[in-house]
């Protein structure tokens, strides 16, 4: 009846009541429905690929806003071809039947809460798959009734929805931007744990521009849908055309109605615990058809892949990974023994990379087959405990291998792998309860032996909030053990924490209580059992503890309470306001007592995110017990960064070792100190002093460490080196990092320790072959190839039929070397082939897991190899190296690109649409037997519009390889060493090194190179000869002294030579004299074409420096010569500069004749029909023009354009000028500021001088300037530029004014200029003045303008007076503003054409 009620209330929500209307109650409604997704590159291929599928589809409605689905009779189909019509052909898919029947297994049962809320109850066996198909159907079905936009439960979660429909509410169109979907977001996939760039889904999900619409028909009176269609799309948006064509999915969804009946079951059943929402869930994908001899087929290929074919190693490596990621339990597990077979390294690269639950199962497989007592299965599978995302599967295998090995870093790798599910999941499975079991036999009584006892609760006491709820009988167990006589303190005390990390039951909090307050148990003890119990106390818990705490006997266990409530009290943390509140209450407002001194007993300490436990024993100075702790809350998590315990009994011996300068704990601490902070608060500082005595002097190692973990790594193994060789009696250190809890190392188990980082690191080395060294130095045919996957993005969208989107980027990096070393005395043998290749792939596309596997992939390959192969000889003073020529080509670079579709198992090729394809193959020799090769073919699309861009229009290549000829056999090349004597009685020393190359084959080549220094002349000389390609050069390298006593001159030579004719010299000369005087000089010599270039630069410095730049070059039959001289007094600075250029055209330019006659030709050339040549037409065109100008311009200018010459070219080319620029400055400071500036220019063309003068005004806070600016030229330029301007600012009032004059006079044209500006403004009268007058006067234009602009007492007035040619033109402005009216007035008058012309104008803007 409730439920009755409720539905009612719920038809007033628009989606209910659009139900309600669409599909009435005790009726049922069968709809036909079909749907695709395909795949493809639209404007590149026409394949596509894809499945599709149809059911009937069943609606019973027994109660308002309830439903029964049922879907029969479905086909499930795949594109298998392309028909000739360019549409696509299906068959039906494998996995069709297996589709039917999950489709038709069970009903769904559907309820409708309001406008968003679609509940789902499927059974029990439904799986995710089938589900989501299920959520396309239901999402299809709801369409809402009214005509408005708004948000819409779908299978993207909620949706803003664009509605439209005509009058009669009969046709329906709704559209959909995806990206508004608060449910449309990536759902990744599993993906390689070792993988440098991963998790990337949601930037790569931005790269998708997906939509949806929709047209439905509706029946006129009865409002149920007749026909309904969707359509969706998704594109991937870079490289596509317009975002319109590239990589593309469409779905599409038809319904149907087939008949409308009654029906009269009102029986609507579900259960509640299966609820699930609309919104599409997330699929583990596995292989349509699980073959294990598929996956050990391709792992063969990869172990025995030729070395031809190195550019598919990637590919297939990731392949093999994908496949065995696809794999079930049962598939994977069957085929172990054999893949082992095949390559032990290889199948550890796969499944460490592989990433799923399964493959780590495997790897426990394979660890379980190794001996118990081998080390570095503990290691491995203790690093398999640390992963992120654990699962059932994974638990079951730790379990397994705990059964087989239950040592201590294997049960910690449980617990972590234990307590990581429990904390994500929430749930109790029955794997843990199997955990729980095993615990349980484990633990026993706690009067077995004491190492595996205490192992086991501290193993416990890691997942205990887990395990809490799934073994009663192992609660008890522990509760017992608190107080168990025949067990030691240290067991009683772990069983206590057991239950620091999670709740105590009730039949254990009397328990702890009785320890706390017993001041007769072990300090440890009750500490550990108070600690406990404050996690959450009861009111009559701490009335005892505050009642008893007075007259506890032992001050120790007294002053840890005392502090650690006042911690608790002080705090301001939110977390803990209701304990505080808790904790006051019960103390009814008493003192709780003053902390003890910390350095004698123990307490509790908390700084900001950092605190600890130290704890004393009797009157000792030795803390029995320290604990460290440190938790961070960001972005709303609390994070347990580290925790760091010591537990002693003894310490006298291992002092130094745990607190002394170079202690452990000192540290440690302060590293983490300063690794929340650079400057450690005063009060934190002297806390942790008081805490650790021997902190209290100086230290210089309080720097923020770079590497917390690695310094926390180092100081714990120098402990554990410190402690065990003093031999401590009994010593136990803890540690935990980011929630994992990494085990504990007592001093009597050091030596065969299984955590140190180096011992891990020996371990996992001994899991792949011995032997492999030694190969490598003994032998030259050894292979060796490691695969990594460094790059591992997958992930799904959700589409509107439940068919996920999958999207995958990925990158593997393959290097590989073959080859080795062999080395004997007579003949060495080395063979080094090093290769690597990138293989990136790109995967779009829809599919239905465990069913339909489709999509388009892109593979994009980069490989490189190369190699040297050689035998090496050696005499006494000569190597000679054979190396044989290749017989194959070698891959320098190769780039590919291939876009294939997948259906199914089998790939194939996308062919293009565009036919226009570039290919070029060019192949040229560079050296003697081999030839050096480039490949380019791409898919020609510019010329096609609707394409996309590269590399989705085709498959594509790039290759840059080496041929050999076969001319060739081998190449060997000699290196001899000889000392000369050459000159008079052979005094002078030579060394000389002989080097021969030479290409053995049917026409040898030799090329020899002699390198010759002499150590007399300081002389190297080289000679190159290669006799069968006429190549015979070398060079020449000297440096001399010209001055062996004084040392001042300084020579360089440098000659390169041509048959023994030098081509080229280069000579360089410097000097110095007692540091007054400096010269360098270079020379470049080039006699082939007459070039001899120099530069010369001389310094001296004395009371004048003097510095000159000089260059003089010869080239052809052209010189220049550049001088620059600088003079500094140190007052004034002059400047010469001189150029004198000279060039000989006619004989720099072979064809100047040719030039000349060419011009003449074009100028004789006759126009059209007539007699008339360009000539003549340009030379009446001068006459014509001339005549214009002595007629209408005389009066005013004399210009006159010179005749028509004849085409000629000068002889010769030149330009000599000569320069001085002079300048001085001068700054001055007295009662004011002032500094002037003066500098000139005298050149052969122009004579010019500036004068700048700056000064401050006394009187007012001011400044005053003034500079002037003149320059004259021989061609008939003559300028000077004025300009005097002042500023000055008070307490009453800013002012200034500028004052300029311009004179330009070029030839017979001139113009002047005059233009004055002031202005005055009081800011607190509110008044301002500015004048401004303008006076042009030019040969063309005269002009004047006159303007002023006042406020005074909120009034405004301007005023502008223009007056220009002469009277010709006047136009006078005024603007006012007063008494909140504006006024505008304008007057122009005119003068043109004989006529005059006024314009009057007048405005005024009053407010209403």
């Amino acid at each position: 009846m409730g439920e009755s009620k409720l539905c009612i209330l719920l038809l007033l929500s628009t989606a209910a009541l659009a139900l309600a209307q669409r599909f009435k109650t005790l009726h049922k409604y069968d709809y036909q429905y079909e749907t695709e997704s395909l795949n493809s590159i639209r404007g590149a291929s026409e394949l596509v690929n894809g499945p599709k599928g149809s059911c009937k589809v069943e609606i019973e409605v027994p109660q308002t806003c309830s439903f029964i689905v049922r879907t029969t009779g479905c086909l499930l189909s795949e594109v298998v071809d392309t028909g000739a019509d360019g549409s696509p052909v299906f068959a039906p898919a494998p996995g069709s039947d297996a589709f039917a029947a999950g489709m038709e297994m069970y009903p769904l049962k559907v309820v409708v809460e309001g406008e968003l809320v679609v509940k789902l109850y499927p059974e029990e066996g439904e799986t995710t798959s089938i589900l989501n198909v299920k959520r396309g159907i239901i999402s299809a079905l709801l369409v809402p009734l009214v005509d408005k936009d708004n948000n819409m439960a779908t299978i993207y979660g909620k949706c803003k929805t664009q509605y439209t429909a005509d009058d009669s509410q009969t046709d329906v169109s709704l559209s959909r931007d995806l990206s508004g979907c608060d449910k449309f977001v990536p759902m990744r996939d599993q993906t390689s744990p070792l993988a440098l760039i991963s998790g990337m889904q949601y930037p790569l999900a931005q790269l998708i521009r997906s939509s949806q619409t929709c047209q439905y028909k509706f029946d006129n009176d009865n409002k149920h849908m007749t026909t309904g269609s969707c359509t969706e799309r998704h594109i991937l948006v870079p490289f596509s055309h317009k975002g319109e064509n590239g990589v593309t999915n469409v779905g599409k969804q038809d319904l149907t109605l087939l008949e409308v009946s009654a029906h009269n079951d009102r029986i609507f059943e579900y259960n509640e615990a299966n609820v699930k929402s609309l919104h599409m869930e997330a699929v583990v994908d596995k292989n349509v058809i699980q073959d294990k001899e598929a996956g050990l087929a391709l792992l063969r290929e990869l172990a025995t892949l030729p070395d031809t074919e190195g550019e598919r190693r990637a590919r297939i490596f990731y392949k093999l990974v994908q496949m065995l990621r696809g794999m079930t339990t049962e598939t994977l597990s069957s085929g172990i023994a054999e893949a082992l077979e095949v390559s032990v390294p290889l199948i550890f690269q796969v499944l460490a990379q592989c990433g799923t639950p399964e493959c780590n199962s495997g790897i426990m497989q394979i660890f379980r087959t190794y001996d118990s007592s081998a080390l570095e299965v503990d290691a491995a599978v203790f690093a398999l405990g640390l992963v992120s995302n654990p699962s059932p599967l994974l638990i079951n295998d730790m379990l397994e291998m705990a059964k087989y090995k239950p040592s201590k870093s294997i049960m910690y790798a449980l617990s972590n792998i234990v307590k990581k599910f429990y904390k994500a999941e929430g749930k109790l499975i029955p794997e843990i309860y199997s955990v729980a079991e095993f615990m349980t036999a484990q633990l026993g009584d706690c009067t077995g032996d004491k190492d595996i006892t205490f192992m086991t609760l501290r193993v416990l006491g890691n997942m205990a909030a887990a395990l809490g709820g799934a073994g009663p009988a192992l609660r008890t167990a522990v509760i017992q053990c608190v107080n168990q006589p025949a067990a030691s303190t240290a067991v009683q005390q772990a069983a206590i924490q057991v239950f620091r990390l999670t709740t105590v039951p009730e039949e254990g909090r009397e328990v702890l209580m009785q320890v706390v307050l017993d001041s007769a148990s072990p300090l440890q003890k009750r500490i550990a059992a108070y600690l406990v119990l404050m996690k959450d106390p009861q009111p009559t818990e701490l009335a005892q503890l505050l009642t008893s705490l007075p007259n506890d006997q032992d001050q120790q266990a007294r002053s840890f309470v005392i502090s650690h409530i006042t911690n608790i009290l002080t705090s301001t943390d939110p977390a803990t306001k209701e304990l505080r509140e808790k904790i006051a209450n019960a103390l009814q407002g008493n003192y709780i007592g003053t902390v003890m001194d910390p350095t004698q007993f123990a307490g509790n300490y908390k700084m900001g995110f950092i605190g600890g436990n130290v704890i004393f024993e009797g009157t000792s100075y030795l803390p029995k017990e320290v604990m460290l702790e440190m938790t961070l809350k960001a972005f709303g998590y609390d994070i347990d960064m580290m925790e760091i315990g010591m537990e002693g009994k003894g310490f006298e011996p291992t002092v130094e070792a745990l607190f002394g300068e170079n202690g452990f704990f000192p540290d440690t601490a302060l590293k983490t100190m300063y690794f929340v902070s650079d400057n450690m608060p005063i009060q934190a500082s002297e806390m942790l002093k008081n805490m650790m005595p021997a902190l209290r002097k100086d230290r210089k190692k309080r720097q923020v460490s770079q590497g917390l973990v690695k310094e926390i790594g180092r100081n714990l193994n120098k402990l554990v080196r410190d402690l065990k060789a003093q031999q401590s009696p009994e010593a136990m250190v803890y540690l935990s990092l980011l929630g994992n809890e990494l085990g504990y190392l007592k001093t009597d188990e050091m030596a065969d320790m299984a955590y140190s980082a180096a011992m891990m690191i020996d371990r996992m080395l001994k899991m792949f072959p011995t032997d492999l060294m030694k190969a490598v130095m003994t032998t030259t045919d050894n292979k060796m190839f490691a695969h990594y996957i460094f790059m591992d993005n997958e992930f799904f969208l959700p589409t509107a039929n439940g068919m996920p989107l999958r999207i995958a980027l990925s990158g593997t990096f393959t290097p590989g070397i073959k080859g080795g070393l062999n080395i004997a005395r007579d003949m060495s043998e080395i063979s080094f082939m090093p290769s690597a290749g990138v293989g990136f792939l790109t995967e779009i596309g829809s599919f239905i897991p465990e069913y339909v596997n489709s999509g388009i992939e892109m593979h994009t390959n980069l490989y490189h190899e190369s190699g040297l192969q050689a035998k090496i000889s050696m005499e006494r003073e000569s190597v000679k190296m054979t190396i044989p020529a290749p017989k194959s080509p070698t891959k320098l670079i190769s780039i590919t690109n291939n876009l294939v579709a997948v259906t199914g198992a089998e790939r194939k090729t996308l062919p293009p649409t565009v036919t226009d394809r570039v290919d070029v193959n060019e192949c040229t020799v560079f050296f003697a037997g081999m030839k050096f090769c480039n490949v380019l073919q791409y898919t020609d699309a510019f010329s096609q519009e609707t394409a996309p861009y590269f590399p989705f229009t085709g498959d594509s290549k790039f290759a840059v390889e080496i041929h050999p000829t076969g001319d060739v056999n081998e190449y060997t090349a000699t290196i001899a060493y000889e000392l000369l004597k050459e000159g008079e009685e052979g005094r002078q020393k030579v060394d000389a090194v002989k080097m021969v190359l030479r290409a053995e084959g049917d026409e040898p080549v030799e090329a020899r190179a002699t390198v010759k220094y002499n150590r007399r002349k300081n002389v190297l000389t080289t000679d190159i000869q290669i006799p069968d390609y006429d190549v015979e050069a070398g060079f020449k390298l000297g440096v001399s002294d010209g001055s062996p006593k004084s040392k001042e001159i300084y020579g360089f030579t440098l000659d390169l030579i041509n048959k023994n004719v030098p081509q080229l010299s280069l000579r360089a000369r410097a000097n110095h004299k007692a540091m007054k005087e400096g010269m360098l000089q270079v020379q470049l010599l080039i006699p082939s074409v007459n070039a001899d270039a120099s530069l010369t630069a001389n310094v001296k410095r004395g009371e004048v420096m003097e510095c000159e730049l000089k260059s003089d070059v010869k080239f052809l039959a052209s010189t220049s010569e550049q001088k620059l001289s600088v003079k500094y007094d140190g007052s004034k600075i002059e400047a010469e500069v001189e150029s004198d250029m000279n060039s000989e055209i006619m004989n720099i330019l072979p064809g100047a004749d040719l030039i000349k006659k060419y011009g003449n030709d074009i100028l004789d050339t006759r126009v059209g029909e007539t007699d008339m040549q360009i000539r003549h037409i340009l030379t009446k065109s001068l006459e014509a023009t001339n005549n214009y100008m002595e007629k209408y311009a005389s009066d005013y200018i004399t210009f006159r354009i010179p005749d028509m010459p004849e085409m000629s070219l000068p002889e010769r080319f030149f330009l000599n000028t000569k320069t001085k620029i002079e300048g001085s400055g001068m700054f001055a400071n007295q009662d004011s500021i002032k500094a002037e500036l003066k500098s000139t220019l005298a050149h052969k063309f122009l004579e010019a001088s500036l004068n700048i003068v700056e000064e401050t005004v006394t009187e007012k806070a001011g400044l005053k300037s003034s500079s002037k600016i003149e320059a004259k030229s021989i061609l008939g330029l003559n300028v000077v530029m004025e300009h005097i301007g002042m500023f000055a600012m008070d307490t009453e009032e800013m002012s200034g004014d500028s004052n300029l004059k311009t004179v330009v006079k070029v030839g017979p044209f001139y113009g002047n200029t005059f233009s004055t500006q002031s202005f005055a403004i009081y800011p607190f009268r509110q008044e301002a003045k500015i004048d401004s007058s303008l006076k042009v006067d030019s040969t063309f234009v005269q002009a004047q303008n006159i303007f002023s602009a006042a406020l005074n007492n909120g009034e405004l007035s301007v005023m502008s007076n223009t007056n220009a040619f002469e009277d010709a033109l006047i136009h006078v402005a005024e603007l006012s503003f007063k008494e909140q009216r504006v006024s505008l007035k304008s007057d122009t008058n005119a003068l043109a054409l004989g006529m005059k012309i006024r314009n009057e104008a007048q405005a005024l803007l009053v407010p209403v």
